[in-house]
């Protein structure tokens, strides 16, 4: 029972997951009908881009940390931790507004359907993380331990851009959300 506890503890710690740490920032709509709710966030809608009115949007950061070693003068990465921080931007109906019946319950609707698509936008950064987590531990061990920061800096910094390109290739492929529902034409 000793051997499997232990055995537990070290796989368990040289798999760790990335912290994700999650916030959300809202702007206020004030639909007067389920019929107008897109004019309303289309008014209302501080997500503003090259002319394009957006109803909501993600972003993310990734920070990471690594632990060097230096043992028989080569230096290696033992241990990584990566942190996910994001941040979802959407509309909300203003506390003191009373919209008509049923616009609630269309509006709910509509935004599962934003959450779920801003969502799989910020999945990225967590896959980016992970592969982080994962490759910083691949790096060759060299004799030069700042050489080796610069590697770990440059693998990591790969990473990100790769998955940010990811990400818009999301953005293109589902016409800025339109496939997935962010547009009246789902809403009803």
């Amino acid at each position: 029972m000793k051997y499997f506890i232990l055995i537990v503890l070290i796989i368990s710690s040289s798999y760790s997951k990335p912290l994700v740490f999650t916030n959300y920032k809202y702007y206020d709509i004030y639909p007067t009908n389920k019929h107008n709710l897109e004019e309303s966030m289309d008014n209302s809608s501080p997500l503003r881009s090259f002319g394009s009115i957006r109803h909501g949007t993600v972003s993310w950061k990734i920070a990471y940390k690594y632990k060097r070693e230096r043992k028989n003068n080569i230096c290696k990465i033992s241990e990584t931790k990566t942190k996910v921080y994001i941040e979802y931007y959407v509309p909300k109906i203003g506390k003191t507004h009373k919209p008509v019946k049923g616009t609630k319950r269309v509006f709910n609707r509509y935004y599962i359907i934003l959450k779920d698509y801003l969502k799989k936008h910020s999945d990225f950064s967590v896959q980016a993380a992970n592969e982080i987590e994962n490759k910083l531990l691949e790096i060759e061990d060299i004799n030069n331990c700042d050489e080796l920061k610069t590697n770990a800096k440059k693998l990591a910094s790969n990473i990100i851009k790769k998955y940010k390109k990811k990400n818009k290739d999301y953005e293109i492929r589902t016409y800025e959300g339109f496939l997935e529902g962010i547009r009246k034409e789902k809403l009803f």
